[in-house]
């Protein structure tokens, strides 16, 4: 069973570049999909994907993960990183590999990038 991505670059190395008028980060937004009875596993990850980022990566600014009724095997995953090398930091750690080596082709069943280079035009990140 494949996955279906929906964007050009695999999860790991896709970036969005933000160059707005309060501030420069690189952000994302995917809508992630679950095999049937999968959710709890993805769900799972992404929580200990946080607290990786939490714990290790001060340049994570945001790692978001919503659940919208109406969807039962999806999430929202929101991400932003204060730049270039904070995002690759992120790609560089233990939940990005456990993401590509295990999760995507055992627990995701489609990424739909929804959010790619949109400048910002107000954000709570210091200027």
């Amino acid at each position: 069973m494949g996955v279906e991505i929906s964007v050009m670059h695999s999860f790991a190395v896709t970036a969005a570049r933000w160059t707005g008028y309060c501030c420069d980060v690189i952000a994302h937004l995917y809508k992630l999909t679950a095999h049937a009875g999968k959710k709890n596993e993805l769900v799972e990850f992404l929580r200990w994907d946080a607290d990786v980022a939490m714990a290790d990566e001060p340049g994570t600014l945001r790692f978001d993960v919503y659940d919208v009724p109406g969807e039962p095997d999806a999430v929202y995953l929101y991400e932003a990183y204060a730049n270039d090398e904070a995002y690759s930091t992120h790609c560089e750690g233990a939940p990005v590999k456990k993401l590509m080596d295990h999760i995507v082709p055992n627990v995701i069943a489609n990424m739909d990038l929804l959010l790619q280079g949109v400048p910002s035009i107000a954000a709570n990140i210091p200027h």
